[in-house]
């Protein structure tokens, strides 16, 4: 599959997740919006490796790997479906904007890669002002809001944990295979979850249900496999497009379709966000020297 195919289904996907979340909540708890999703996207997985007669690997290191994976899976999805409940769809993307940034954080911790260059601690810096703005405006309206914040900032914080985690398991097996065997260890604990929560079956609405349909198809199986697909075979620049386009699309989805407003001061911050990503991402790249040709 081309490249640049892959590359538009990622950042479609990923824009339009936060919104579609939202929408899946609509007359529905939570809960039992993220449970039914994922059983979906488990029975989906399923039938694709039973099509393509393939067994899960289930060695010591594949194993390690489902259950880091399926933790991240139902902490990270648990965070932000509460988060959904009060906080505005763009927001949610705009703080998981900063997922490289803290992703190399991690990364340094753990993995010892090399992170201290001028340009990305200028980027760390503007995207943490960034947050910090948006959380100050916060407490000055609501407690839900900064609920909701806390909880997707956690959300965005553990998931970069769980990647760098990953990698440095660094198992051998498929973008499929991890995403089912996550799947497998999450979806009994998001059932869990949801019958200690009460256990109902709400009246769903169509647009709900519609949207749960969605985000299993394409949130939990498709853009699982294309954004690993475009890790193995994109470019590291090509793949740090993603994060800076999705929060752009996902507040123009959330303000044209879910009358979304935000203040003056939020859009500050979120500005600061985005330039902090964009230094983080590319200007190493664009400072470092080409080399000189000798004739």
């Amino acid at each position: 599959m081309p490249i640049y195919v892959v590359f538009l289904s990622v950042v479609a996907i990923w824009s339009t997740t936060p919104l579609a979340i939202q929408w899946s909540t609509l007359g529905s708890s939570f809960s039992f919006s993220v449970a039914s999703r994922m059983l979906i996207g488990l029975i989906i997985c399923i039938f694709i490796l039973l099509a393509k007669q393939k067994k899960l690997p289930l060695h010591k290191q594949a194993l390690i790997n489902y259950t880091y994976a399926g933790a991240g899976i139902f902490i990270t999805m648990s965070l932000v479906y509460y988060s959904a409940l009060s906080i505005p769809s763009g927001l949610i993307s705009v703080v998981f904007g900063l997922t490289p940034i803290i992703t190399g954080v991690f990364a340094l911790l753990l993995l010892k890669d090399k992170f201290f260059s001028i340009s990305k601690m200028i980027g760390l810096i503007l995207g943490l002002t960034g947050l910090f703005i948006i959380f100050k405006h916060s407490f000055t309206l609501t407690e839900t809001l900064i609920t909701g914040l806390a909880s997707v900032t956690l959300a965005m914080t553990f998931q970069a944990f769980i990647s760098v985690k990953l990698k440095q398991i660094n198992a051998r097996i498929s973008a499929l295979e991890t995403t089912t065997g996550a799947l497998i260890v999450s979806v009994p604990l998001f059932i869990l979850s949801w019958f200690i929560l009460g256990g109902e079956i709400p009246d769903t609405s169509i647009k709900a249900a519609l949207s749960i349909g969605y985000l299993a198809v394409f949130g939990s199986v498709i853009g699982f496999m294309s954004y690993y697909y475009l890790i193995k075979h994109a470019s590291v620049r090509v793949v740090g497009i993603v994060p800076l386009l999705t929060p752009v699309f996902a507040l123009i989805l959330g303000s044209s379709l879910n009358h979304e407003q935000l203040s003056i001061i939020q859009i500050s911050g979120i500005s600061l966000v985005l330039l902090g990503l964009a230094i983080y991402e590319y200007a190493d790249k664009l400072l470092k020297k080409p080399p000189i040709r000798r004739l």
